[in-house]
């Protein structure tokens, strides 16, 4: 009998200790739930869509230029850094559009650090974070294409890269609307 008292005295303990801790995960979740919840709810993105004409876009494109192809990039994503050669290279052997990786979130003494380490040109690079306000840019990397219409800028299209022979797809086939290029493309994958 005295057994029994005992096992039901531990059980007991056990329970309430049980309690104790689940309550304070429940009570740690809901903290981190506070701390994150106000930076998610100040991230807007202005509504643009494909084809929609942009105004005041400060792009540094020559007047004889009327595409320009825009990479956003962060100096921290490793999908990022695969695609420097892929994108370096096609900015080698086309003269049909003007081409910049732009750094929207980062400092000027990390990307400088950053363009050194894999040999991105000074004329190439943009650290403006209004461009990706402007595109709505909302995750890196982004390829964006913009043709010249007067003196705006009109969005072809905008496109998450998830690969470099997507980024090579894309590039290849600038010429293409916004409309032909579809999910294919965007998954990276040639249909």
């Amino acid at each position: 009998m005295a057994w029994l008292v005992l096992s039901s005295v531990l059980l007991a303990i056990f329970v309430l200790a049980l309690s104790l801790v689940t309550f304070s995960l429940a009570r740690q979740i809901g903290v981190l739930h506070e701390r994150t919840q106000p930076v998610a709810s100040e991230l807007r993105t202005v509504a643009v869509e494909e084809g929609a004409m942009l105004e005041k876009l400060d792009v540094p494109a020559h007047q004889s230029v009327e595409t320009v192809s825009l990479l956003f990039v962060t100096t921290s994503c490793p999908v990022c850094r695969m695609l420097h050669a892929t994108f370096s290279e096609a900015n080698q052997h086309s003269g049909a559009f003007a081409a910049y990786w732009v750094f929207a979130r980062d400092t000027l003494e990390a990307v400088t650090a950053y363009a050194i380490e894999h040999g991105i040109p000074t004329a190439g690079r943009l650290v403006k974070p209004s461009l990706a306000d402007q595109c709505a840019i909302t995750s890196a990397p982004t390829l964006v294409r913009l043709q010249r219409d007067g003196q705006r800028w009109r969005l072809l299209f905008r496109r998450t890269i998830v690969s470099s022979q997507q980024l090579q797809t894309l590039l290849n086939g600038y010429e293409l609307d916004a409309d032909a290029v579809g999910a294919d493309y965007r998954l990276g994958v040639r249909a």
